[in-house]
């Protein structure tokens, strides 16, 4: 039978969308099926069912749009470099057709990847691998924000917003607004406030406790999921439960080094 595979790139480089066409040249060529998409038009969508892996073409973000585009967390996905950064992705540009002959040759290990979940009262808000970004609606207005574990509350402060991220997006943008490093076989949460007026710092939160977050601000709330995927909400003040997602990402390793020493020597040079 022949194997079945998703080329995404990022329309952003010229580079990646020769790529995605080299890509599935040689799936085809050595007995897959591919089809390619771009990952902007993957937003609100899903993949199709069935595929055996996901390849991605660019960096961070491509890769995030494609696990928010899966219909199964079982499916894996290689990620080959073409961003600026890079941190998720396998492979370097170069090792195109090396890592996709050990693909189609099914020569590698796949790592599972934690994501958490945010739900309101009334809803699903939806999950994040990296990060859920919460601000006001109103560039510069800040918010009230409280950390309960347990309904017992933490912390409470203000700040210009409020960052969540999983172990994988500690070294992302909550590594970059000032919070730890944060080993990625822990199931726990990083919470790290943006620009805070008051004392609060980053905390670092075990997933096995009930979290909840309260949020108020008089201009209305956003959140936005691993940097594409928005949400607003009108009311003053919302309330978030934040747990362990049922879904986890799924990516393709080649041996090549372990991936959260890998991004960590990235990040800090």
């Amino acid at each position: 039978m022949r194997k079945l595979y998703a080329v995404v790139y990022t329309e952003k480089s010229e580079e990646a969308f020769e790529a995605a066409q080299r890509a599935k040249r040689i799936l085809e060529r050595d007995g897959g099926s591919a089809e390619i998409y771009s990952a902007s038009k993957l937003v609100g969508k899903k993949l199709p069912a069935g595929l055996d892996a996901v390849i991605t073409l660019g960096g961070d973000g491509t890769i995030l749009k494609a696990v928010g585009a899966l219909p199964n967390s079982e499916t894996p996905i290689l990620g080959i470099n073409f961003g600026r950064g890079g941190f998720l992705t396998e492979v370097e540009s170069g090792m195109l057709e090396e890592a996709l002959r050990r693909v189609l040759a099914e020569e590698y290990d796949v790592e599972r990847k934690l994501m958490i979940s945010l739900e309101t009262e009334a809803e699903k808000v939806g999950d994040a691998l990296n990060e859920a970004y919460i601000g006001s609606q109103v560039m510069g207005k800040t918010l009230c924000v409280e950390v309960f574990r347990d309904d017992v509350k933490l912390v409470e402060g203000l700040a210009d917003g409020l960052i969540i991220s999983t172990p994988t997006g500690s070294t992302a943008y909550a590594f970059s607004a000032g919070g730890p490093v944060v080993d990625d076989t822990l199931e726990s949460a990083v919470f790290v406030p943006v620009c805070p007026i008051t004392k609060l710092r980053p905390m670092v939160l075990s997933l096995g406790h009930e979290l909840e977050v309260a949020v108020s601000g008089d201009y209305g709330i956003m959140i936005l999921l691993d940097g594409y995927r928005l949400k607003k909400f009108d009311e003053r003040v919302i309330r978030l439960r934040v747990r362990k997602s049922e879904r986890f990402a799924s990516f393709i390793r080649l041996g090549l080094g372990e991936s959260f020493a890998r991004r960590v020597r990235k990040k800090l040079g």
